[in-house]
């Protein structure tokens, strides 16, 4: 193989390897950020979080309701019933789009819908679909699982209590002081 016919092939084939290029890292830079998002002290949360801690701070009573809803957050993850409530609800979806894609799956394959190739064809791929998801509700409750630990959502609660305390602070400073 030399330089020419590789260059060549490239010639030929531009439009597909530019689309195969372009497909290749807009999925990649997706799956990144989804499986960045599955752990609790990801880096896009904590960006998510600091765009809405900086919006906040344009009036008092938007900073109020920031705090609040942080403090719920914090303590929504300091109770370890709701690892636990999480990682049932994952089992639910994983077995609801399982039990779909099989029920799919059997109805693509039943004389009834055999005249129909075009349902036929659909519902093959909406049961695929579904097994998909299901798959991905089993990667995602794994990590959750493994990953997840006590340790590290007291992490994220910690962080959690500086963001407040900040805000808090930033909230005393705009408020008026009292005279007296």
């Amino acid at each position: 193989m030399t330089f020419d016919s590789v260059w060549h092939h490239i010639k030929a084939h531009g439009e597909e390897i530019v689309w195969a290029v372009g497909l290749a890292a807009f999925f990649g830079i997706l799956f990144a950020v989804i499986f960045d998002l599955l752990s609790p002290d990801s880096r896009v949360r904590a960006g998510i979080r600091h765009y809405k801690n900086q919006m906040a701070e344009q009036s008092v009573r938007l900073l109020i309701q920031r705090i609040q809803q942080l403090e719920q957050y914090k303590k929504l993850l300091a109770d370890t019933r709701w690892q636990y409530l999480y990682a049932l609800q994952l089992i639910f979806l994983i077995l609801f789009s399982f039990c779909l894609g099989s029920a799919l799956w059997v109805m693509s394959t039943t004389v009834l819908f055999r005249i129909y190739p075009d349902t036929v064809e659909m519902l093959g791929r909406f049961s695929i679909c579904c097994f998909g998801l299901g798959v991905g509700f089993s990667v995602i409750g794994v990590s959750h699982v493994g990953r997840d630990t006590g340790e590290k959502m007291q992490a994220v609660v910690h962080k959690i209590e500086r963001e407040i305390e900040g805000l808090q602070k930033t909230l005393k400073a705009r408020l008026p002081h009292d005279v007296g």
